[in-house]
């Protein structure tokens, strides 16, 4: 018996050996990584024209708040005059490309091409802006586009008239120069995209498919260089989304005839349902490391000090450990979990009266591989109770398909960032909130979600928030980066 049992354990040690071994050999492997790229394009350093910057302060300028419905006509009036502008102060971009209004808020330019057989790089953006609740606490008016040592202040300064008029810089000073891009360019803003984008985006869509106009890839708004947003990696990561977390909205009601309050049932709609949102609360979808999140650490590991790339460099034994630090983190478990939140309650309207019916509002962040039905199937499941009634309601959209990690339009995108930021690692990602990428499914298989801009966590705080703003810096590396990016086209 002793015998077997030293066998046994020289055979366990000699097992933990190899795995050691593998893990330390794979991380080795990943240790290889390509030099960071210089500047090496003229036009990755070039010089970006020095009223740029006024442009965008007067574009912010326009208070374009989304559309109410289709008939919000003096919302659509800002619109038209924000096209207007546009025509006036980009000439060349109005003299030789094709612009077309549509649904009267939205704008198709399609850029002149060599080439009209490929299919064409379309780039979104959109020209609504949230609301400001109170201007008061802004370092600036929200709506002056005020410029102020390098900085621009104002609404939309980073969502999302910040992607629009460096695209539009970008084509005009193309167009200029009479270099005609191989690949039609289109550039596609919509002017709804802060309520879902059905009155542009998908009209948009719908437009390019009834003119059987072929997309080859899609860029939007998502990500951007992100700073020290990875665990274990010093540089800048360039995070291009390559999937979009899907959205749903449920309901969960009880109907239970009421009473006074003086001698209330046991199971009394409120009750019921607070039991019902505690299961909830409780339970946790199930925790998943897969494309892109994936991609996203192999992509990084060569990049970081050795323990971290022990561990991202061999998921196939770590990943159980990796879901847990990422489930610590709000932000962190969205990447790897569909997540879920309360975010209405109703029930009564007297205090001394105990409520007929009670309801909560339930949204859910659908992680891709999880569907619509997954979500109702699992809420009914965990709830287990036949008097709570589970719907759907409001807007709802599947998680989107993961577009490829190579070829068509990542590739580019790669590139022009190591041009422009080239110090940046360049990783996929996954989009954790939605945009206006959604609608264009159907027109195409490789959508990508990147911003040229620098994001931080002073920075971002300002998206929807209070003191929107942007250096100048950063807007002239955006210019640069689709300068150099249409050049690739």
């Amino acid at each position: 018996m002793i015998q077997v049992m030293k066998k046994v354990f020289k055979s366990l040690l000699l097992a933990i050996g190899i795995l050691l071994l593998v893990m330390v050999l794979k991380a080795f492997v990943f240790n290889t990584k390509p030099e960071f790229n210089s500047l090496n394009s003229p036009t990755a350093s070039s010089n970006v024209d020095g009223s740029a910057f006024l442009r965008f302060s007067k574009a912010l300028q326009f208070r374009t708040l989304s559309p109410s419905g289709v008939d919000d006509s003096m919302a659509i009036q800002k619109f038209q005059q924000l096209h207007h502008w546009m025509k006036i102060n980009y000439p060349v971009l109005a003299q030789k490309a094709i612009w077309s209004v549509i649904n009267q808020g939205s704008l198709l330019i399609e850029l002149p091409s060599m080439n009209k057989t490929l299919p064409a790089a379309l780039f979104l953006g959109h020209l609504d802006v949230v609301p400001v609740e109170d201007s008061s606490n802004w370092k600036y008016p929200p709506f002056d586009g005020t410029i102020e040592k390098d900085t621009l202040w104002g609404r939309g300064a980073l969502d999302d008239k910040n992607a629009v008029i460096a695209l539009l810089e970008s084509a005009e000073a193309i167009l200029k120069t009479n270099k005609i891009p191989q690949r039609r360019i289109l550039l596609a803003f919509g002017h709804d995209e802060e309520v879902g984008g059905n009155l542009g985006a998908a009209q948009i869509s719908k437009y390019l498919k009834d003119n059987n106009i072929e997309i080859g890839f899609v860029n939007d708004e998502g990500f951007g260089v992100m700073e020290k947003v990875i665990p274990g990696l010093k540089n800048d990561a360039a995070i291009i989304g390559v999937a979009e977390k899907g959205y749903a909205t449920v309901e969960i009601s009880v109907e239970i005839k009421g009473g006074h309050s003086a001698w209330p049932k046991r199971d009394n709609t409120t009750s019921v349902l607070t039991s019902a949102l505690k299961k909830l609360d409780e339970t946790q979808f199930e925790s998943r490391i897969q494309e892109p999140i994936k991609g996203l650490f192999e992509s990084s590991a060569p990049y970081m000090d050795w323990g971290y790339r022990l561990l991202f460099s061999n998921l196939w034994i770590t990943s159980p450990l990796v879901k847990w630090v990422l489930n610590q983190g709000d932000k962190t478990a969205a990447t790897v979990r569909t997540t879920h939140v309360t975010t209405i309650i109703n029930a009564g309207e007297k205090e001394n009266v105990v409520p007929p019916k009670a309801t909560a509002i339930v949204n859910f962040r659908l992680l891709p591989g999880d569907s619509i039905k997954n979500v109702i199937d699992w809420v009914k499941r965990t709830i287990n109770d036949d008097r709570v009634k589970v719907r759907l309601t409001g807007n709802s959209n599947e998680s989107s398909p993961v577009s490829p990690s190579n070829g068509l339009g990542f590739d580019e995108l790669h590139n022009s960032v190591n041009e422009v930021f080239p110090s940046a690692v360049v990783v996929p990602g996954l989009a954790i909130v939605g945009s206006d990428c959604k609608h264009y499914i159907q027109n195409c298989d490789r959508i990508y979600r990147f911003l040229p801009y620098k994001f931080n966590s002073v920075n971002l705080t300002g998206i929807h928030g209070k003191n929107e703003h942007v250096i100048r810096a950063d807007f002239e590396n955006a210019v640069r980066f689709y300068t150099v990016l249409f050049g690739k086209l």
